[in-house]
């Protein structure tokens, strides 16, 4: 497929993934953006592993599905995620995991990243330049400014299998999850659709916090 092509379809679909989330994240309907919960523990509730970090005992999980074109994505990534890193994640109260949604060259980008152990460099800089990224060729290039190896970087993305298998299990997972919009979370299993602010995250993590306790 060409490079045109690609991010034509890439921002089609972010498009419809994130105007769920915008939608919630401008409106915000107490009783539609907090879902109850999927799970009773910190598990994350899919069988294929995403991208994590922090502390893997932490007693609080957060499962975010995102999108390097998701306008509302990026806003969450530079606004409350901070906090909620440096709060949380940091402390070790708190582990991310992440599922970079289709079309499969922006999924196997963030996979490609994390063969190099650079996922958190390159989904920071994704997320502060999206607004550039017009061709396949940006996602090598945001590599590179991002500071992986990009001659690694450049062989993974263009492997023509490599991650297919996995990137479809995400997808398929998330959509038995009832995800059709960017960004969806899912905290210790309790759904939370859009890119709220930190105060409202907060306030979930603290009540699970008190419920491993």
């Amino acid at each position: 497929m060409s490079d045109k092509k690609i991010i034509v379809v890439a921002l089609i679909l972010a498009a419809l993934l994130a105007g769920g989330g915008w939608y919630y994240s401008q409106h915000r309907p107490p009783t539609a953006a907090i879902l109850p919960t999927e799970t009773a523990g910190p598990k994350a509730g899919t069988s294929e592993p995403g991208i994590a970090i922090g502390d893997p005992s932490a007693p609080v999980v957060i499962e975010e599905y995102t999108n390097f074109l998701c306008g509302a994505c990026g806003y969450f990534a530079t606004t409350a995620f901070e906090k909620i890193k440096d709060d949380y994640i940091k402390t070790g109260k708190v582990r991310m995991v992440f599922f970079v949604y289709p079309p499969q060259e922006l999924s196997k980008a963030g996979l490609c990243s994390q063969e190099q152990n650079k996922f958190m460099e390159y989904h920071d800089y994704v997320f502060t330049h999206q607004e550039q990224i017009s061709s396949e060729n940006d996602l090598k290039d945001f590599a590179s400014n991002a500071g992986l190896d990009l001659q690694k970087f450049s062989a993974c993305l263009d492997a023509p299998d490599k991650y297919k298998d996995k990137i479809q299990k995400w997808y398929d997972e998330g959509a038995a999850r009832g995800v059709d919009a960017t960004p969806t979370f899912f905290i210790n299993g309790q759904k939370f659709i859009g890119a709220q602010p930190f105060e409202d995250f907060q306030k979930i993590i603290e009540e699970k916090l008190n419920q491993a306790k």
